[in-house]
């Protein structure tokens, strides 16, 4: 994969994630939990970065912190 490939994958990610999406791929899920909690009370928007497979259950206040852990559990191998 080259590098504009990834830069691009990051840019259609968070498109998603922006306009209240949750994306779930190869097990790993991302999400911002504004978009789906109610009372949510953070600074601001918190992107959740989940998978079961891996163990990982995270939060991030930076929406290109969030994509890269996903993209990086998302290509992990198993």
């Amino acid at each position: 994969m080259t590098t504009s490939e990834i830069t691009a994958s990051r840019q259609e990610y968070k498109s998603l994630i922006f306009s209240g999406c949750a994306i779930e791929s190869n097990g790993v899920s991302i999400c911002n939990l504004s978009d789906y909690l109610t009372r949510f009370s953070g600074r601001g928007p918190s992107y959740q970065v989940w998978s079961d497979r891996h163990r990982v259950h995270e939060l991030y206040h930076s929406i290109d912190d969030a994509v890269d852990k996903f993209l990086e559990l998302k290509n992990r191998s198993h």
